[in-house]
C-alpha cells in the first residue's frame, strides 16, 4: 500500500499487531499473515506478543542461537512479502530508567534484533504501573521525562530508523487525566518526544466503539504528529467466551489521511481473524471521497460499507473452508498430513447402502455463505450483537413476557394474541434451527484447522440456543428432550459462568453491559437498606396495593412487613425513585421461625424455607429495576445457605402476580392442599 498521510511522506503504515495476552501465533501463521497481508494490501507487522517472554518479562535476554533463527526466518519471510517487520519490545515492567545499565541491556538487545535484519522497532509502555521506584523520581520530573528519554535515546542509538513507534502509558482519552488536552503527561511526550518517532493510539477507550476525525484531530495536536492507532475493536483476549467476525466499521475512512497508520490487535485464535483483516483492508483502501449519506445506518462518511466489505471477506472465507488441510506445512494453520492408504490395509471394493426399512447414510451438508453469515452475526463485535443474533434476543424476550398467551386452549377459539405468540415462537423456532445446521455444517467442514479454532465458541452457541430452544416449546406446551429440560437442577453443561460468574452474580453492576437492553429507566432509583424511617412508607404502599386485591387473608409476609417480624441481615431493602418509596423485598431465611402452625407442608418448606415479602409500585414499569432490587435479596439468602425461597400473594393480587411472571425470576408453586385464595411464588437458589 503506497498511501502517505498528509504530514509526512512516510508510507502509511497498514496490518496487523500481534499483541494480545495469551499463546502467541506459531511461526508458520505468521507467514500465513504475510501471505494474506501481500494478497490483500496490507503492508506491516508489529511483533508484540504479550506472553513471548523475551519481548516483555525478560526482556534484557538475548535470543539463543536457535531462536534467533526463528526470527531472522520470519523476517525474511516478512521481507518477501513485502511486509514492514516491527520488532516491538516492552521493558515498563521493571525497568529504572536512571540506571544506564539498564538503557545499556535495552540497547544490547534491540543491536541483536537488528542484525536479525530487523529495520523497524517499536518501544512499549503499556498496561504498567505509573509509580516510579525512588531512584527514578530523583532523576527525573515525571514518568513521561523518563519514558522520553530513554526512548530518545534508543531511537538514536539504532540510528533513527524509519519506522519507530512509541506506546505511551495513556494510550486511550480514558486514560489521561483529566482530559486530552489538559494531559501533562501527553503533552510531555508530544513536545519531548523526537518529531520522527510516531505514537500508538487505541482510540477514545482501550476497546474503542467509534474513532472520530474530532478525536484524532484532538489528541494529534497534544502529540504533535498524527498518531498509528493500534486497534482493539476484534481483541478478544480480555474474556475467552468472546469472539469478534463482525467488520472492521465505526471509523471513518476520512481519519485514513489524519493519520500515520492503524494497526489492528485482533482475536488470539489466527483462523477467525480473517474477517477482521481483510476488512481492514478494504477499509485501507477505500476512497475519501464524501457521498451522500445513506439512510441504513451503514455509512461510514465515505464509499466503505461495512456491510459489503463484510460481504467480500466472509465470500473469500468460504473458499477456505473447503480447502482440506494440506501436507506441506508451509501453510498456516496446517494440521496433520492426509491419511494416506496402508499397503497393509485391503482396498475397500464395495460400498455399503443401506435398504429402504434402515437409517440413510449420514451425508455431509457443504457449508454456505449464509452459514458464515449467521456465524458473523452471532459472534459480530463488543459493542454490537449482529441482526440475526439482535432479533434472536428480541423474540425470546417478547415470548417469555407473553408467556400467558402460549396457554391454548383446546376448548376455546384461538386469539389474536395467542396466534401471535404462536407464530413467532415458530418463527423463533426456525431461527434456532439454522444454528443448529451452520454447526453441523462448520462441523464437517474439510479446513479443520479453521474449525478448530471456532469450535468451543459454536458449540457453546449451539448449546445456549437449544437451551433457549426448549425453553420456548415448554412454553408452548411441548415436551421438549429430557437432556433439553430447564429445571431447578440443571447439569453443569446446562448453564454458564463458573465461578466467574458467581462472583459476577453477586455484583450490583452485573449486566450493566449486556449488548441486548430492554428500554433504559424512564427515571433515576435507589436501592438501599431499609431504615426506621422507611417504616411509615412501607405500611402506606402496602396498605394501597392491599386495597387492590380487596382480599384480606392473612400472610405470614404481612408481619415481616409491619414490623412484627423482623428480616434477616442485608435482607430488607427499599426502592425509591423521585416520588419517594416506591417498592421493597423482605426475607426471612427460615420461614419455619415466622409460623405458629403448620402452614405449609413438610416437604415445600425443605425445598423452599426462606420467606420473601416483595412489593413493587405500579409506577415502576422498568423490569430491571424490579429484577435488581429481588436479585440482590435473593443473592443475600442463597450467602446465608438457603436453597430456596417463597412468597405469599394474594388471588386478586393478579397485577404483581403477572408483574412478577414477567421478570421470570420466580414461578408459581403447585402446593397441596393450599388455603383458599393464594398463590405462592418461589424458586431454588
Amino acid at each position: 500500500m503506497s498511501q502517505t498521510t498528509s504530514s509526512s511522506s512516510k508510507t502509511f503504515l497498514s496490518g496487523v499487531v500481534e499483541g494480545f495476552y495469551g499463546r502467541p501465533w506459531t511461526m508458520e501463521q505468521r507467514k500465513e499473515l504475510f501471505r494474506r497481508e501481500q494478497k490483500w494490501g496490507l503492508n506491516t507487522y508489529l511483533y508484540a506478543p504479550k506472553d513471548d517472554y523475551k519481548h516483555r518479562m525478560y526482556w534484557r535476554e538475548l535470543y539463543t542461537s536457535e531462536e534467533a533463527e526463528q526470527l531472522m526466518t520470519l523476517i525474511t519471510a516478512a521481507k518477501a512479502r513485502d511486509v514492514e517487520f516491527v520488532y516491538a519490545i516492552s521493558p515498563g515492567l521493571d525497568i529504572t530508567f536512571s540506571n544506564p545499565k539498564e538503557v545499556a541491556a535495552l540497547k544490547r538487545k534491540l543491536s541483536q534484533v537488528c542484525m536479525f535484519g530487523c529495520r523497524s522497532f517499536a518501544l512499549l509502555f503499556d498496561d504498567i504501573e505509573t509509580e516510579m521506584c525512588a531512584a527514578d523520581k530523583e532523576a527525573f520530573s515525571s514518568f513521561a521525562h523518563a519514558q522520553v528519554a530513554i526512548t530518545n535515546q534508543v531511537f538514536q542509538h539504532l540510528q533513527e530508523p524509519q519506522t519507530f513507534l512509541f506506546c505511551p502509558t495513556d494510550y486511550c482519552a480514558a486514560f489521561c487525566t483529566p482530559s486530552v488536552s489538559q494531559s501533562t503527561y501527553l503533552h510531555t511526550v508530544g513536545e519531548k518526544l523526537l518529531p520522527a518517532i510516531d505514537i500508538l493510539w487505541t482510540g477514545p477507550k482501550v476497546v474503542s466503539q467509534d474513532i472520530s476525525v474530532a478525536s484524532i484531530e484532538e489528541v494529534s495536536t497534544v502529540l504533535r504528529r498524527p498518531p498509528v492507532i493500534w486497534d482493539n475493536i476484534h481483541a478478544n483476549d480480555y474474556d475467552p467466551q468472546r469472539l469478534f467476525l463482525g467488520p472492521f466499521k465505526n471509523r471513518p475512512t476520512e481519519l485514513i489521511p489524519k493519520l500515520r497508520g492503524v494497526l489492528t490487535n485482533p482475536n488470539c485464535e489466527f483462523e477467525p481473524n480473517f474477517v477482521a483483516i481483510h476488512t481492514l483492508a478494504t477499509w485501507c483502501k477505500s476512497s475519501t471521497v464524501q457521498k451522500d449519506v445513506s439512510m441504513d445506518g451503514e455509512d461510514q462518511g465515505s464509499d466503505y460499507n461495512p456491510q459489503e466489505a463484510l460481504r467480500l471477506a466472509l465470500t473469500d472465507w468460504l473458499a477456505e473452508f473447503s480447502m482440506a488441510d494440506q501436507p506441506d506445512v508451509s501453510r498456516a494453520g496446517s494440521g496433520c498430513p492426509k491419511r494416506e492408504p496402508s499397503e497393509e490395509e485391503p482396498m475397500q471394493t464395495d460400498e455399503y447402502v443401506p435398504s429402504p426399512r434402515e437409517n440413510p447414510l449420514y451425508t455431509a451438508e457443504p457449508l454456505t455463505l449464509e452459514d458464515l453469515t449467521l456465524l458473523s452475526e452471532l459472534f459480530y463485535l463488543p459493542y454490537e450483537h449482529g441482526p440475526t443474533a439482535l432479533t434472536m434476543l428480541t423474540e425470546l424476550h417478547w415470548l417469555r413476557g407473553n408467556r400467558d398467551a402460549a396457554v391454548f386452549s383446546p376448548v376455546a377459539p384461538e386469539n389474536s394474541k395467542a396466534k401471535e405468540w404462536r407464530e413467532r415462537a415458530e418463527h423463533f423456532d426456525e431461527m434456532c434451527a439454522a444454528v443448529v445446521q451452520m454447526f453441523n455444517r462448520l462441523s464437517n467442514a474439510p479446513n479443520r484447522t479453521i474449525l478448530y479454532d471456532l469450535y468451543n465458541y459454536i458449540c457453546d452457541i449451539k448449546s445456549g440456543v437449544s437451551l433457549a430452544r426448549a425453553f420456548v416449546s415448554s412454553l408452548g406446551g411441548q415436551n421438549p428432550p429430557p437432556s433439553q429440560v430447564i429445571n431447578d437442577d440443571p447439569e453443569p453443561w446446562g448453564f454458564r459462568g463458573g465461578l466467574s460468574g458467581e462472583f459476577q452474580r453477586m455484583l450490583p453492576c452485573h449486566g450493566n453491559r449486556d449488548l441486548f437492553r430492554t428500554p433504559p429507566a424512564a427515571r433515576v432509583y435507589t436501592i438501599r437498606p431499609c431504615t426506621p424511617a422507611d417504616k411509615s412508607d412501607v405500611l402506606r404502599l402496602t396498605k394501597e396495593m392491599q386495597s387492590e386485591t380487596l382480599q384480606q387473608a392473612a400472610l405470614i409476609g404481612d408481619r415481616l412487613v409491619n414490623g412484627q417480624l423482623s428480616p434477616s441481615k442485608h435482607c430488607d431493602l427499599v426502592l425509591e425513585d423521585e416520588g419517594g418509596l416506591c417498592g421493597f423485598a423482605f426475607a426471612l431465611t427460615d420461614a419455619k421461625t415466622a409460623m405458629t402452625k403448620s402452614q405449609y407442608p413438610e416437604t415445600m418448606l425443605r425445598d423452599f424455607p426462606s420467606l420473601m415479602a416483595v412489593q413493587i409500585h405500579p409506577r415502576v414499569p422498568d423490569t430491571n429495576t424490579a429484577k435488581r432490587l429481588i436479585s440482590s435479596v435473593l443473592s443475600s439468602l442463597k450467602e446465608s445457605g438457603s436453597c430456596g425461597v417463597f412468597c405469599e400473594f394474594r388471588t386478586g393480587d393478579k397485577r404483581m402476580l403477572d408483574f412478577l411472571r414477567t421478570l421470570g425470576l420466580l414461578h408459581v408453586l403447585q402446593v397441596e392442599g393450599l388455603q383458599a385464595g393464594l398463590v405462592l411464588m418461589g424458586t431454588k437458589l
